[in-house]
């Protein structure tokens, strides 16, 4: 994909760390499944490549501290934001216009 040979399949596979809401504590999952997958944590294992490859903890942490403030500062300013317009619900939900253009 990078060097522009054609279409790119990338399969991303994840795994949900908690439970579906707040009150599911997941006791479905087999013993041990959750710790698995924790271990295969694609931000922890980037962590310690780049550590690996010369990148201090302190850049590192550097960073975790700028995403942090980036992540902060977006949250306040949807919290700020207006009410959504309840009539545009629908918008641009529709390739094809939806229902209205269909009628």
């Amino acid at each position: 994909a990078r060097i522009g040979d054609g279409p790119t399949v990338i399969e991303a596979q994840t795994y949900r760390h908690y439970g579906h809401s707040r009150t599911d504590p997941a006791k479905y999952r087999p013993e041990g499944e959750l710790e698995e997958w924790l271990e295969r944590d694609p931000l922890d294992l980037a962590r310690k490549l780049a550590t690996e490859r010369g990148v201090s903890t302190d850049d590192l942490d550097a960073a975790d501290r700028r995403v942090d403030s980036q992540i902060d500062a977006a949250i306040a300013e949807a919290s700020a934001a207006p009410d959504a317009d309840p009539a545009e619900a629908l918008a641009d939900v529709w390739a094809d216009g939806g229902a209205a253009w269909r009628t």
